[in-house]
């Protein structure tokens, strides 16, 4: 009696209202028993110590039976006997024992006498309460270093997560011990046996083991483990994505953020002055791709647009590049050809890191050298809680370019100079309040200064023998200096909760364009004769003057006594965008029987102002001396312009100009209607409120995932502008209009094994139109017929998108994918020229207007293939050859209303839309030196609808080839040397067919050479 009494008071002490009534039954009838029958012992009364590893369940249940009276029954055919269990004691008793295998085989135990009752449980946790959390970072055993996209998961079950770019996961668990394990490609798989706490976190550090041999001719570096990183982010993604990890960057020669994503599959690139500046994502205009930092959206410098020049951006800045080419309902749905998202660094380690490079080129074209140096502190203190990082690098070049261009029967030659400078500064605080909130404040700071200088001679024959023409010869010289910068402020927490997570954050980020000074000279001389020969030589044509062939050779027209001052313009320009934003997550992990879900939704708000100011004078000379171009002409020319086909004299000093224009003001007059015309039709203002909130369910049973929901995004927009007829008459002007879409998504994500992943996605997304064409301004010159309107009830382009796409992982790092894609585009925008009478003062009058409107639909359909591996697999010392390549094909239909024939339809490609597009690279090693050659290729695409087809613009094809070479001192220490433009490879742009140039731009080649080291 006092053995059932001592288990009555332990079974109160529990709480078991169930226990304490079933052992009350038992103990009444115990005594209603024959004096002779025994009673059996409680389980929570009976001490044991039991300590295995790796042993089966049915060698534990022998061992139990071998030491204590109690027997298992059970039924084998359910029971997995064979399931492995690894217990580290000391238990209580063997209660608490068989409550421990309870919850690692899932199974429940019953006690009734001697007799120990097991079946299977439910795969389901017992209760809400009894959950735990297991959180922390996978790192690299060796170097210290994270790593992102590695599986974590409850080993038996298809409960898991995968670790994000910082190396951090959360995963919830069953309260009590569990297996939990880890793999990554190229490093052998970790589990580790834990004690999760019911309703509480434990966090812990994995340390991954290198998988990958050390190769006789090859030393291991950063460049395989870059790789690595963005190959499991790769394959452990929900979405169709590409990575591009900081490590991967630091492979090409690529100085700025939009010339690495050139290497990604489907991206290509518009250029500037030689360098990358727009992103184009499977075949799409610039517009059409979303750019954000750290999940959120930054604004645009430029004052007409909506995408942003990611030359701004320093490659060196980032922890890595995400492209996601499928949406998911938690991110922004104004991505049709995909998003983009500039990753910045966080602290990572207790000890103090410091990663720093400094190099140096040059520049063969502008003759001067180009350097950049780099800076990046980090550290964690207080036992790993706050993490602060600090980056900072600074690039100067001095660049240039000789370019020819043709408009109609004119030629002109443009010859530039430019000093560009980039700095970026980056800051990441973040503090582990504990195992389950945390806080973190991120900045950034990029500042892009270009100074150009550009001299032009333009040719301008009398081609029609008109006698109210002249042959003349004008002079052009532009000095401006552009500034931007971009900034942006996250605050945010995140915080694990029983039963949910949580997730919120505010930011603040603006992009200002400031040009403080734009100056344009021109001068102009008439001469005798002047033609311009296109068709005999169409690369570079023949200038005959004063019937004087390839008169570039003579003084003819270099003379600068000739040029008499025609009139200069003095301007500046500011444009402002800012964002406002706010937005929450909430997660709430499920069971859908076997299945392992996540239920997530959440909101946000974006308040955007964007703002347009401009100043421009024109002055004309009214001063009784003559005033030719050698009295203010001066500094630096082109002595070999084109490799000397074409010469040229000094062009006119902005500085020598502007000191003898404040020196002599009374001789210059101001017009004042151009100026109020052009300020007034340019400036404007505009606010656009972005309200979106969206639920979303992710599934994963077995080897299956599915992700589905749908997102809703209202949009509210209003303009300011101003309407100018005629160079006269100014109105002012307001538009604005709403609008909302509801965007599903579904993607599917089929494991057919560890390393072969076979995808599809259907989402709905659209992209907003450009802030230059939904102003609601016009631009109206009656005497010439002709005007430009905007048109502020210009619809969104809106899309279905279907991707299907396969990939297949390699032990020796490496990817071979391929898939294809298909997109459905609604109110797709496009250019219309068309006659009116409808608009102010016009009398009846026809003009002929431009204006941006919405065509019908556009279908794009594409493939691409993507291989990159290190064939460490050959024989001897090809062990050390390694290839990247991927390859992309676009075509495209466009539907709008015909440009001949306003009654009928016509069909185009997309703006923007290249057929071809691709890269190869083939890289060797041997020893501690690595080389590399790479090409990246971009197909024609149409820049610019006409009139009518044989007026469209087309930028040509183009191939550019770099080299790179590495060597590795120590894994910390690497001298590097890079190669960029070998083959001179112009930027070219003909007019309908191929034969008709309209300009040809050339760069030459460019070097850097310098040092990497990590302390």
């Amino acid at each position: 009696m006092a053995t059932h009494l001592q288990a009555l008071r332990h079974a109160a002490s529990r709480g078991w209202r169930p226990v304490l009534a079933g052992l009350l039954l038992s103990w009444l009838t115990l005594h209603a028993l024959p004096a002779g029958a025994a009673a059996a012992q409680d389980i929570y009364q009976v001490r044991i110590q039991v300590d295995v590893q790796n042993t089966s369940l049915k060698e534990l249940f022998t061992i139990i039976e071998d030491r204590t009276d109690f027997t298992f029954t059970y039924s084998s055919r359910r029971i997995d006997l064979a399931r492995r269990l690894t217990l580290h004691g000391p238990y209580q008793n063997l209660g608490v024992l068989l409550e421990v295998v309870a919850a690692q085989a899932n199974l429940q135990i019953k006690q009734l006498d001697e007799q120990l009752l097991v079946k299977a449980a439910p795969i389901a946790l017992p209760r809400a309460a009894r959950v735990g959390v297991v959180r922390g970072r996978v790192l690299d055993d060796q170097l210290k270093t994270v790593l992102p996209g590695a599986t974590v998961y409850q080993k038996g079950t298809s409960n898991g997560t995968t670790t994000d770019v910082n190396g951090e996961f959360m995963l919830r668990v069953p309260a009590g011990e569990a297996e939990v394990e880890v793999t990554y490609i190229g490093y052998r798989t970790y589990s580790e046996m834990v004690t999760v706490p019911e309703d509480g976190a434990i966090e812990l550090n994995f340390k991954m083991v290198s998988d990958i041999t050390q190769l006789q001719f090859v030393t291991i570096t950063g460049v395989l483990q870059g790789q690595q990183r963005a190959l499991n982010q790769q394959k452990t993604a929900d979405n169709i994505r590409n990575v591009v990890s900081a490590d991967q960057i630091g492979r090409f020669p690529d100085p700025n953020v939009a010339e690495a994503l050139q290497r990604v599959p489907a991206v290509n690139i518009e250029r500037d002055q030689g360098e990358g500046r727009y992103v184009l994502v499977r075949g799409l205009a610039p517009q059409f791709t979303n750019i954000s930092i750290n999940g959120e959206q930054i604004p645009s410098p430029e004052a007409g647009v909506r995408y942003v020049a990611l030359d701004a951006v320093p490659a060196d800045q980032l922890a890595s590049i995400e492209v996601s080419k499928a949406i998911t309902p938690d991110m922004d749905g104004d991505a049709i050809g995909g998003s983009v998202n500039l990753v910045t660094r966080t602290a990572q380690s207790e000890e103090l890191n410091i990663s720093s490079s400094a190099l140096a080129g040059y520049n063969n074209i502008s003759g001067k050298t180009n350097f950049q140096g780099s800076l990046e502190l980090s550290r964690r203190f207080l036992g790993n809680k706050l993490g602060v990082m600090l980056n900072g690098s600074y690039y100067a070049t001095e660049r240039g370019s000789e370019d020819w261009e043709r408009d109609g029967n004119d030629l002109e030659l443009r010859d530039y100079a430019l000093s560009r400078t980039r700095t970026g500064l980056s800051s990441t605080i973040d503090y582990n309040v504990n195992e389950q909130h945390s806080l973190y404040f991120r900045t950034l700071y990029n500042r892009f200064t270009d100074r150009e200088v550009r001299g032009r001679y333009i040719f301008v024959p009398n081609a029609d023998d008109s006698p109210f023409e002249d042959n003349a010869i004008e002079r052009l010289t532009k000095d401006r200096l552009e500034k931007q910068y971009v900034v942006s402020y996250n605050l945010g927490a995140k915080h694990t909760f029983t039963g949910f997570n949580l997730d919120y954050e505010a930011s603040f980020s603006e992009a200002i364009q400031d040009t403080p000074f734009d100056i344009e000279v021109g001068s102009v001389s008439e001469v005798d004769q002047l033609s311009i020969d296109f068709d005999s030589d169409p690369d570079f044509p023949t200038i005959t003057l004063n019937d004087q062939p390839n008169a570039q050779r003579t003084n003819a027209y270099l003379d600068n006594t000739r040029y008499a001052f025609d009139e200069v313009t003095m301007g500046n320009t500011y444009a402002k965008d800012r964002n406002k934003t706010a937005k929450f997550n909430v997660g709430v992990p499920y069971k859908a029987g076997e299945s392992d879900g996540l239920l997530k939704f959440g909101g946000k708000v974006r308040l955007k102002e964007k703002s347009y100011e401009i100043t421009e004078n024109v002055f004309g000379y009214t001063g009784a001396n003559d005033l030719t171009l050698d009295q203010y002409s001066g500094g630096d020319y082109n002595k070999k312009f084109l490799d000397g086909r074409y010469n040229m004299n000094p062009h006119a000093d902005s500085e020598k100009f502007v000191r003898f224009f404040n020196n002599n003001r009374q001789d210059f007059e101001l017009s004042v209607d151009d100026k109020l015309a052009t300020e007034a039709a340019e400036a404007y203002t505009a606010s656009e409120d972005v309200y979106a909130g969206y639920v979303m369910t992710r599934i994963q049973r077995d080897k299956l995932m599915l992700l589905g929901g749908v997102r809703y995004e209202y949009t509210d927009v209003s303009y300011t502008s101003f309407n100018v007829i005629n160079e006269e008459e100014i109105l002012p002007e307001k538009g604005g209009r709403n609008y909302g879409f509801l965007l599903p998504q579904l993607h599917v994500k089929y494991k057919l094994n560890e390393d072969l992943n076979l995808r599809a996605a259907i989402t709905r997304s659209y992209a907003r139109p450009n802030f230059s064409d939904i102003v609601p301004a016009q631009e109206i010159n009656i005497n010439e017929g002709e005007g430009t309107i905007g048109n502020s009830k210009l619809k969104p382009v809106s899309a279905t998108n279907v991707d299907v796409l396969a990939e297949k992982y390699f032990g020796t790092v490496g990817i071979l994918s391929g898939g294809v894609f298909y997109k459905k585009l609604g109110d797709f925008i496009f250019s219309r020229n068309f006659d009116s009478n409808v608009y102010p003062g016009s009398q009846g009058e026809m003009i002929r207007l431009t204006q941006a409107q919405n065509g019908e639909s556009a279908d794009l359909f594409g493939f691409e293939v993507a291989y990159q591996q290190n064939l460490t697999f050959l024989p001897g010392v090809l062990k050390g050859l390694s290839v990247y390549a991927n390859y992309t094909m676009t075509s495209s239909n466009a539907r709008i209303q015909s440009r001949e024939n306003p009654e009928d339809k016509e069909e185009i490609r997309l703006p923007g839309q290249a057929r071809h597009m691709g890269n190869l690279s083939l890289a060797y090693a041997l020893g501690r030196v690595n080389v590399r050659l790479s090409g990246n290729f971009n197909g024609e695409y149409i820049s610019e609808i006409g009139g009518d087809a044989s007026e469209d613009l087309y930028v040509k094809d183009r191939l550019q080839l770099d080299a790179t070479a590495t060597v590795t001192i120590t894994p910390r220490i690497r001298f590097f040397a890079e190669f960029l433009n070998l083959t001179n490879q112009p930027f070219e742009v003909y007019q309908g067919n191929e034969s008709h140039y309209i300009q040809r731009e050339f760069y030459s080649w460019w070097t850097r050479a310098g040092v990497k080291f990590d302390l």
